[in-house]
């Protein structure tokens, strides 16, 4: 019977392909100890697979692609708030991952040392007991042309404790330091206050001036009511004593609008629609995405203002530098004959908020394979490449800061970079699993105990460590602690735990901020690891 499966797989591999990630996806959802291992499941349903026999395993160019997506999809989404890491504290948060991930290679070797292992096996346990994909596939590239699927047997032994154990790390410190989590603290509201001009300081300045003087104050003026007419607010519009102006902002930019308008009022002019009126509307025309508001020059073409934009499940009140991207939601006041007009310029498609333009991100992969080709010198002699993990990862990064260059378009819409990004996961997954199945096998079975053990030694000393030293010595609050950590392990699914007990936004914060210089590092190591003796 057993055979019988194995011929069959070997004769049709896009079933093994398709059912190694329908099984893996089901194993996913098991509950163990209260945790799932999730995506992570079709690892290990491509391990059973390629544990039937060597020829079972499925083309390389199945993980090669798989990966490419993944990394490059991320460094699209991250794109367009990435900053310079070093900066303020980016640099002491990227500063002390880089350290607790030095303090995690050193851990690694010591295990090695201690169970003799090689170095494709130490690069395999270290990126299985950091969780980083990324890292064993720059580990694979050294051994390029190599029959050595010791990596990947290491990563699949380490991964489960590697899964699991950030979220017991942080399970036993609330315990034993009793941590409460903070109260949850709702998203203020956006809403629309009117006000009355009484400040002199302000009269005779246009909208754009004030704005000069004062910088953004995170509310945006969008009616002015002067001798019973309504008009749109431009940046050209000069203020007089007795104009009533609609300002739309939260709580807390509001009682800034109040101190330099000067009195608010129950009048509503917002109320009248008849002159000036909104509409919601999908951002979904390539030509637009990536522009800053005040280049679509909205006032002066369509007479329309944008008053708020909503960007997946967050309200967010605009300022001028704001860029837009696919699938943003726009709120644009203007008159209701030119609502046609609005919905054409923004594109207003919900099926075009989830295609993807297929030039770019054919275009910004093959840069990201190409850089991540070039070999980088370190001392000693060495040379290191970012590889197919690294290169698209900086690729996705950098062409997603930019945005747009000329007509192409880089960003891809969320929904579809979700979609890709889990279909490169996958993929990446069942290929090297059904590969090192059969090898993970027969390690398992003889010295995988030592090696189950020495993954969790590096996954248990790097959590502890993180979690310690950033709570206890940086004096960081625990819920950006728990973010450094899930990104210094590359831990979705501790990233949700932490989120969960946090009720804050705080460990995602955390998490973006180093989750690029993280990956980067990890996929260094990984390189220098797998040459260790």
């Amino acid at each position: 019977m057993k055979q019988a499966i194995a011929d069959f797989l070997v004769q049709f591999p896009v079933v093994t392909l398709f059912a190694v990630i329908g099984v893996g996806y089901l194993l996913g959802q098991v509950r163990i100890f209260g945790f799932r291992i999730g995506v992570a499941g079709v690892l290990f349903a491509g391990l059973a697979a390629g544990a039937l026999g060597p020829e079972v395993a499925l083309p390389q160019i199945v993980s090669t692609v798989g990966l490419i997506l993944f990394i490059y999809s991320i460094g699209i989404q991250f794109g367009p708030g990435f900053q310079n890491p070093f900066r303020r504290n980016g640099s002491r948060d990227n500063i002390f991952c880089i350290a607790m991930l030095a303090i995690g290679a050193g851990v690694a070797i010591g295990v090695a040392a201690w169970q003799s292992l090689s170095g494709p096996s130490l690069a395999g346990l270290f990126s299985g007991a950091l969780t980083n994909a990324p890292a064993l596939a720059a580990a694979q590239e050294v051994l390029r042309g190599q029959s050595n699927e010791a990596p990947v047997i290491a990563f699949g032994i380490a991964y489960p404790f590697g899964v699991l154990g950030v979220m017991l790390t942080f399970q036993l410190y609330r315990t034993v330091f009793r941590i409460k989590p903070a109260k949850a603290e709702p998203a203020e509201p956006i809403e629309v206050r009117d006000f009355v001009v009484q400040n002199p300081g302000i009269v005779g300045q246009s909208l754009a001036g004030m704005l000069r003087v004062h910088g953004d104050l995170g509310f945006v003026i969008s009616r002015v009511q002067r001798a019973g007419q309504t008009a749109l607010a431009t940046a050209e519009t000069e203020l007089a004593l007795g104009d009533v102006v609609a300002v739309v902002g939260n709580r807390s930019s509001l009682e800034r609008a109040l101190h330099i308008f000067g009195q608010p009022t129950d009048i509503h002019i917002e109320d009248d629609r008849s002159a000036l009126d909104y509409r919601r509307v999908f951002v979904s025309r390539a030509e637009i995405v990536g522009k800053r508001i005040r280049d679509l020059n909205l006032q002066s073409t369509l007479g329309a203002t944008i008053t708020r934009l909503r960007r997946g499940d967050v309200d967010i009140v605009p300022n001028a530098d704001s860029r837009l991207e696919f699938g943003d939601r726009v709120r644009v006041l203007t008159a209701p004959a030119n609502f046609a007009s609005v919905s054409r310029f923004f594109g207003d498609s919900i099926r075009g908020t989830a295609e993807t333009d297929f030039a770019s991100v054919g275009l910004g992969m093959a840069a990201g394979v190409i850089l991540g080709l070039i070999p980088l010198p370190l001392p000693g002699g060495h040379l290191v490449r970012l590889g197919l993990a690294g290169g698209p990862l900086i690729a996705g990064l950098v062409l997603g800061r930019m945005q747009r260059t000329g007509p192409i378009t880089w960003g891809i819409p969320l929904s579809a970079n979700l979609t890709l990004r889990q279909i490169g996961l996958v993929l990446f997954q069942a290929g090297v699993g059904t590969r090192a199945g059969y090898g993970f096998l027969q390690t398992a079975g003889g010295s995988g105990i030592y090696m189950i053990a020495g993954g969790a030694a590096i996954t248990a000393a790097v959590a502890l460590m993180s979690v310690a030293i950033g709570h206890r010595v940086l004096k960081l609050p625990f819920e950006s602690v728990m973010g450094l950590t899930c990104a210094i392990h590359t831990e979705p699914a501790s990233l949700s735990y932490a989120s969960l007990v946090s009720n804050s936004d705080a460990p995602q914060a955390a998490y973006a901020r180093v989750f690029p210089v993280c990956t980067v590092t990890k996929i260094l190591l990984a390189q220098l690891l797998v040459t260790w003796r």
